[in-house]
């Protein structure tokens, strides 16, 4: 894969990545397809994290189908009925709860898996928190410190826990799926405050884990999806009255993957697009 730069504006990143997934995580309880068997397994891992609906559901099918083992997370397990739907097909996907503000549950899973080698520890979840609650002049910090403790605090969290797991496989990979409104270069806008700051947050906290864990040869990699098609991502749209074609999930998760596939490295902590733009800070 090429890699390209851009040191151009976007004049439509008012109108991009609003949403990357919503919040979930995982537990110390498993919800699965069935038994998992040696033949059904390849050596390679992921654990998705907000994998119950939008990107991360076809993240989650995506590997799925590919025969790779997936670990599935979801804040309220027995409410994931698509997720779980994946998993009946395809007893290689197990479900797990997590809580990502709940940093003794991601301690406890990260124990409970320990023995689990993690080719790629995928963090998706992600809240958006309520756009009216973000105009300046009225902004509630109690939804801010919530949004920051999602978006930020629980990938970072996640990533402490399981890199052990992560150092013992074969591909090394941490991945964030961040967004290009984390971008202070191109930002086109003051709406969505909260998540905008806890994007940027993300960046540079996944950027800092990049340059630590280099040495012990893990690839750190920051991926936007692009403007995807999901429903939080169509209720904010809807909030900010903008109109215009989306990115099909399951579109945007098989280029994400591509993207990962293609990480290597030399492009440890660099942040990228679904189609691997290089962005701006």
């Amino acid at each position: 894969m090429n890699k390209k730069t851009s040191g151009t504006d976007d004049h439509s990143i008012s109108r991009r990545d609003l949403i990357a997934g919503a919040a979930a995580g995982i537990a110390t309880q498993s919800l699965s397809g069935g038994e998992l068997k040696a033949e059904e397994l390849t050596t390679a891992t992921v654990l998705i994290t907000g994998s119950n609906r939008g990107i991360g559901l076809e993240l989650a099918r995506n590997y799925a189908q590919r025969g790779w083992r997936v670990v599935g997370t979801a804040r309220r397990p027995e409410a994931a009925e698509d997720l779980k739907a994946i998993a009946a097909d395809h007893p290689n996907l197990q479900i797990e709860r997590l809580d990502l503000l709940d940093h003794a549950m991601i301690d406890s899973l990260a124990e409970k898996l320990s023995d689990l080698p993690i080719d790629v520890l995928l963090n998706n979840a992600a809240i958006l928190g309520e756009p009216n609650d973000q105009n300046f002049g009225s902004l509630d910090y109690d939804l801010f410190a919530r949004v920051m403790a999602t978006n930020v605090y629980g990938p970072l969290k996640v990533a402490e826990a399981f890199t052990d797991h992560v150092e013992r496989s074969n591909q090394k990979k941490i991945v964030a799926i961040t967004s290009a409104q984390g971008s202070i270069t191109m930002l086109r806008g003051s709406g969505i405050v909260m998540y905008n700051t806890s994007k940027a947050a993300l960046n540079m906290s996944m950027r800092s884990t990049a340059m630590a864990l280099k040495p012990r040869g893990i690839t750190v990699a920051l991926i936007s999806p692009g403007t995807v098609d999901t429903d939080m991502m169509n209720l904010a749209l809807d909030r900010a009255g903008i109109k215009f074609p989306l990115l099909a999930a399951a579109n945007s998760a098989a280029m994400v993957i591509d993207m990962i596939d293609n990480y290597d490295l030399d492009m440890t902590g660099s942040f990228r697009s679904h189609d691997n733009e290089e962005y701006p800070w």
